[in-house]
């Protein structure tokens, strides 16, 4: 229980790490390469249990600002990524990941990433779980249908995987809460934030599983694909934060945040079976400017806004209200 509650207060930079270990020792990639699906969900459902559906609900009390950031983050981001990648010729499979990306609801770990570098923690949230619950219906609508993104996988079928994971993640967290006392999680709350971490760090490891062979074959190719990744995040992140300035800077930069941390593991949940190596690249590059920007961006974030470190609150590293240590 100490070494998971350990994890927890310390997640920010242990996931940064575990990205560069899973490059750096690629054995120990493809030895957590069987965990990538359940690291992917298990912070997920963590998440669910963790959240304070009474202070969600309060923050969704504020259906312009929700709905306004919702239509930017599932709509409007991949119409922009799209519009300004097609003129680069980029090749198709990075072009079509790079589209899916900004249309992901974000990280179930941005309500943490938030905390990390001072943002609002509980919009994160908010934005978070709502969009991901629209994600079955949304994603493939705009990357599949409106945008013409080819995965080789049919609307509908993507929709119901899309639809089985999501919905099954949110009925096994319903089923859990409903059987474990509230009490309980409360009590266990740093060894589950720790739980959640080490979902984490297993899938930062485990999608670098072969990214290293790759490297040194084709550098080229995988520079390109960093260089994409950290493009687009940067650009969501800035484009977001200057559209909702009307929020106030926190806001802003917490839309901005949310907009550059799409959530591609639960799509690669999705799909499993028809993923391309070459996406597979592109979900490894992306968790370097999603894990490692927001490490960099913690001290001059909390300058720029004039913050103290978050108050003692219960949180989660996927996605909750606040916490004790943000990590890091």
């Amino acid at each position: 229980m100490r070494g998971l509650a350990w994890l927890g207060r310390r997640g920010g930079a242990l996931i940064a790490i575990a990205v560069f270990a899973g490059l750096l020792v690629p054995p120990l990639a493809a030895l957590m390469k069987p965990l990538l699906l359940p690291a992917i969900l298990g912070p997920f459902v963590i998440a669910l249990l963790r959240i304070d559906w009474r202070r969600l609900a309060h923050q969704l009390g504020r259906p312009l600002e929700i709905g306004a950031a919702l239509l930017w983050l599932l709509l409007i981001s991949p119409v922009l990524v799209h519009l300004l990648l097609t003129p680069l010729g980029l090749p198709p499979p990075v072009h079509g990941g790079l589209v899916m990306m900004a249309a992901a609801p974000p990280l179930m770990a941005s309500g943490y990433l938030a905390l990390l570098i001072g943002l609002d923690a509980a919009l994160a949230v908010a934005l978070t779980l709502v969009s991901t619950a629209l994600m079955p219906f949304t994603l493939p609508l705009v990357s599949l249908y409106l945008l013409g993104v080819d995965i080789d996988v049919p609307l509908t079928d993507l929709m119901l995987r899309l639809a089985m994971v999501v919905g099954g993640c949110l009925a096994l967290a319903w089923l859990l809460r409903r059987l474990i006392p509230r009490t309980f999680i409360q009590r266990h709350a740093e060894p589950l934030d720790g739980l959640a971490v080490l979902g984490l760090l297993i899938f930062a490891i485990a999608i670098m599983d072969g990214v290293s062979a790759l490297l040194l074959r084709q550098p080229g190719f995988a520079l390109l694909c960093l260089l994409a990744v950290i493009g687009v995040n940067l650009v969501l992140q800035v484009t977001g934060s200057l559209a909702f300035a009307w929020l106030g800077r926190r806001g802003a930069l917490t839309v901005g945040m949310c907009g550059g941390s799409g959530n591609f593991g639960l799509l690669l949940a999705a799909l499993t079976d028809r993923v391309s190596f070459e996406l597979l690249l592109l979900v490894a590059a992306a968790q370097l400017p999603i894990y490692i920007l927001p490490v960099i961006q913690r001290r001059l974030y909390r300058s720029w806004l004039s913050v103290s470190p978050p108050l003692p609150s219960p949180a989660t590293p996927a996605g909750q209200l606040g916490r004790k240590d943000a990590g890091g």
